[in-house]
């Protein structure tokens, strides 16, 4: 018959697992508990790299957006620049005068054409105006 080869002895302590005494592979309770607590900081601390990447990628959107609204706020302030030099040109009273003479036929009125009316005076020569005369200030047509 064939003999079983003996290998040699491991230090087999009896597992606690294991009821009787029976030998079987060493393992330590502490092993276990230092293994999880290390897996534990690890996890936290990915979790932890996790939270700071996102702030940072926020932190570069909110400057791409600010830099945009200056930019936005600059070609606005340009605008408007623009937008007064142009009304205060366009409001000019030389322009004013020089298209009321050229392009509509103004004259400046003679003094034959003024007349003054003093608040304590009464013009009876006036000849009086009906309602059905009366030009209404708004749109220069005859009221209604």
């Amino acid at each position: 018959m064939q003999q079983a080869r003996k290998l040699p002895s491991v230090n087999r302590v009896p597992s606690p697992a294991q009821p009787g005494g029976a030998p079987g592979i060493s393992r330590e309770p502490g092993k276990r508990l230092k293994k999880a607590k290390l897996l534990g900081i690890m996890a936290a601390c990915f979790i932890l790299s996790l939270v700071v990447v996102a702030q940072y990628s926020s932190l570069v959107v909110l400057n791409y957006q600010l830099s945009s609204a200056r930019s936005e706020l600059n070609s606005v302030r340009e605008s408007s620049r623009i937008t007064e030099i142009e009304a205060a040109r366009l409001g000019s009273l030389d322009r004013i005068e020089s298209i009321a003479r050229e392009e509509l036929g103004m004259v400046e009125p003679g003094m034959e054409q003024l007349n003054t009316i003093s608040a304590s005076q009464r013009v009876e020569s006036e000849p009086s105006i009906s309602t059905s005369q009366r030009v209404d200030p708004e749109n220069n047509r005859p009221g209604e």
